[in-house]
């Protein structure tokens, strides 16, 4: 009788070991994704940031183009220079070239960065949803596991 109970309470420990460790594994699944939904939060305020700090780059730049082009008239003009002057509308023109090519590069890059932040966001979006389907897997397997092991009733 002794023997029958003593192998009931060795069963007994191993469905508690075996509800812990289930436990346990949903529980590193739930943190990792937590800690990737965090990650991707980060990401994309950091991409909306990004996206607006292209906009305002943008037009402060063209602010500045504008007041370069109107002192580049303003200094013509006080010269007595000829408005129609070939070589004084190439040099404005080449000045306006520069300057709108100056802010096509760093308006550019910000929103490349900015979709770049919004690609890894989407990322650890995916890796948590990941971490959760990947923690039930394991703890469904340990348990089908530690099922399989039970010994068979009436055997």
């Amino acid at each position: 009788m002794n023997g029958g109970s003593g192998g009931s309470g060795a069963s007994g420990s191993s469905i508690a070991s075996v509800g812990l460790q289930t436990y346990a594994t949903l529980l590193k699944a739930q943190g990792t994704a937590t800690a990737d939904t965090y990650q991707a939060d980060r990401l994309e305020t950091a991409a909306q940031y990004g996206q607006l700090q292209a906009t305002q780059t943008g037009a402060q730049m063209t602010r500045n183009l504008n007041t370069t082009l109107g002192n580049i008239d303003a200094v013509r003009a006080a010269a007595n220079t000829d408005p129609n002057s070939p070589t004084g509308a190439a040099f404005r023109d080449n000045q306006e070239a520069l300057g709108t090519e100056q802010k096509d590069i760093k308006v550019d890059s910000l929103n490349a960065q900015a979709l770049q932040d919004q690609n890894d966001a989407a990322y650890y979006r995916k890796a948590s949803s990941d971490a959760l389907l990947s923690g039930d897997i394991s703890a469904a397997a340990g348990v089908a596991s530690a099922v399989a092991k039970l010994p068979v009733m009436g055997a």
